[in-house]
């Protein structure tokens, strides 16, 4: 009886390593849904300049007074999400990027994107500890020109 009782300890005290080692060794992937991120933006034009980025729940991406739809997904290990403006808009821009890190709380996003004009772009964010983006003029961080980047 003593044996059994051993290796049911054994077994017990696998079980919880097992356990823990599958918990930390398949993360849980990050999501770009309800977060704000604080974007550097580099664009082909030679504007480097930041702006907000405002994932909504809704689907609907909020970023230097535009609105753009997103979805995301998680595949290969990576979450990834992309947007896009709609089309009635007189300058049309579309975005990919990815989520670094692949736990919950990831510190922020990466990315490119190109408007109807051919002007590039890429990003580096940091998630803002709001799930919404400030309403201050340092949302609207282009340099002297009022003139928003991303429409060039």
């Amino acid at each position: 009886m003593s044996v059994r009782i051993i290796q049911s300890k054994c077994g017990l005290f696998l079980t919880c390593l097992l356990g823990q080692i599958m918990l930390f060794a398949a993360p849980v992937q990050a999501g770009v849904e309800g977060k704000s991120y604080t974007v550097s933006v580099n664009s082909s034009l030679g504007d480097n300049f930041t702006a907000c980025f405002q994932f909504n729940t809704n689907g609907t991406l909020r970023f230097l007074g535009q609105n753009a739809t997103y979805t995301t997904s998680n595949g290969n290990n990576q979450a990834t999400w992309r947007a896009v403006t709609p089309p009635s808009a007189l300058v049309s821009i579309a975005f990919n990027g990815q989520v670094m890190g692949d736990f919950v709380s990831a510190p922020g996003i990466s990315g490119s994107g190109m408007n109807s004009n051919g002007t590039t772009f890429t990003l580096n964010g940091t998630l803002l500890s709001s799930p919404t983006c400030p309403l201050s003029p340092s949302n609207l961080q282009f340099g002297g020109s009022r003139e928003n980047p991303f429409l060039k």
